[in-house]
């Protein structure tokens, strides 16, 4: 398979389960006030996607894509988060200040420092490795640069919008039971378009290194076609 193929076929394969878990889960819940709650369409969704993005890495590098093991490490902590894991097993949370502040237990600190050591590798082997390119490719209006960059913004946004009736109340303001579930639900969909734009953004860097120029529309058709 070429290059350019093997790019829009994982972009379908990205996209497909989406759209059609979105519409099965819509459709066939009895209460579709559950579509957007935990371990639910939207959140089971998310999970996907990110764990495509880890598997697109390799499937397009091969071995060779251990050389830059902090980016399929980044999907699967994003995984990992998004299913809570780091709350899920300890009794204040791994990433939590309050777990080095209070009485929590010396093995959930000693995790927690591994945990939260293993995450700044990451970034900082993103910032000093992967970073520079990015930002001359954004320059450029490359296409996979392009999509990380909202793929940071819905994550961003998402991650304004989460607990926000409880960050609110912080400051003495109280919103109403409809307007706090809204919030949470667009919170839930933009953090579901982060992560499929951070998986698309995989087989869009590997049609950027290939130098594809042709037309989109035929390659997503024959991508669809090798599903």
């Amino acid at each position: 398979m070429s290059d350019d193929r093997l790019s829009w076929r994982l972009m379908a394969i990205a996209t497909a389960p989406i759209i059609i878990g979105l519409l099965l889960g819509w459709y066939w819940l009895d209460d579709q006030a559950k579509f957007f709650d935990e371990n639910h369409t939207v959140e089971i969704l998310s999970l996907i996607v990110l764990l495509q993005g880890a598997a697109f890495w390799f499937v397009i590098n091969g071995s060779e894509g251990w050389r830059e093991w902090q980016i399929p490490a980044l999907f699967i902590l994003f995984a990992m988060r998004e299913q809570d894991f780091d709350k899920a097993f300890t009794s204040s949370g791994l990433l939590q200040l309050r777990t080095f502040t209070k009485d929590a237990p010396w093995q959930e600190r000693l995790l927690s420092a591994i945990i939260i050591a293993f995450l700044l590798l990451c970034l900082w082997r993103i910032a000093r490795r992967n970073l520079p390119g990015w930002w001359r490719d954004l320059k450029n209006f490359q296409g996979y640069a392009i999509t990380l960059l909202a793929a940071g913004i819905l994550g961003l946004v998402g991650k304004c919008l989460d607990g926000l009736a409880r960050k609110l109340f912080d400051f003495g303001i109280v919103i109403d039971q409809e307007t706090s579930d809204l919030v949470g639900r667009f919170e839930e969909t933009s953090e579901l378009a982060a992560w499929w734009l951070l998986c698309l953004s995989v087989p869009l860097w590997h049609l950027a290194r290939t130098g594809n120029r042709r037309q989109p529309p035929e390659q997503w058709q024959a991508g669809i076609k090798d599903l």
